[in-house]
């Protein structure tokens, strides 16, 4: 059997993996906005700014954007926003206790950490070892997850754990947990 892949099968793929991209990044946003109001939005402004940390250093690089390379990003969207709710999830836990906001931003990125750590660096090893011993394509995937992955611990950790340090004020001011956070109390 012989097959051939013309350039206007490839144009497809990247197009409709551009817009699965788009797609799934938009419903990320959404999903994170309804179900943890300002914290989604902290966590949106976190994946963007990872994306754009991503795509600049890729283009440091000079990396062409392949399907591997886009597939690559999808996974690294999915790891930022991981991340983002490990530490909302873990805050809003310490909030229920009845801890005080300070206390609870401090703490929850602090019992936070080794999940997010262990599930990155473990993600890392694993695409050391495909730009190890993988050809092409494969090495395009492994290159763009793991600067996704440094990208994303870098805006995960320490980007949004400023903003909340930032806003810390405002957010004990108007003592509305479910405006911040998503949650009665």
């Amino acid at each position: 059997e012989k097959r051939s892949v013309g350039p206007s099968l490839g144009a497809d793929s990247i197009k409709a993996s551009l817009m699965a991209l788009i797609g799934g990044f938009v419903l990320v946003i959404f999903f994170m906005v309804f179900y943890y109001r300002l914290a989604g939005v902290i966590a949106n402004i976190a994946l963007i700014a990872n994306l754009f940390l991503l795509l600049a250093v890729m283009s440091l690089f000079g990396a062409t954007l392949t399907l591997p390379g886009m597939a690559g990003i999808v996974l690294t969207v999915g790891m930022a926003v991981d991340a983002n709710v490990i530490i909302s999830e873990r805050i809003r836990e310490l909030i229920y206790e009845g801890k005080s906001m300070h206390k609870a931003i401090e703490d929850g990125y602090a019992n936070a950490m080794s999940a997010i750590m262990d599930a990155n660096i473990t993600t890392l090893i694993a695409s050391v070892v495909l730009y190890v011993y993988g050809t092409g394509a494969i090495k395009g995937f492994a290159i763009t997850m793991s600067i996704g992955i440094l990208a994303s611990m870098l805006t995960a950790i320490l980007g949004t754990h400023g903003i909340y340090t930032m806003l810390e004020s405002k957010i004990i001011k108007t003592k509305n947990n479910k405006l911040w956070f998503g949650i009665k109390g």
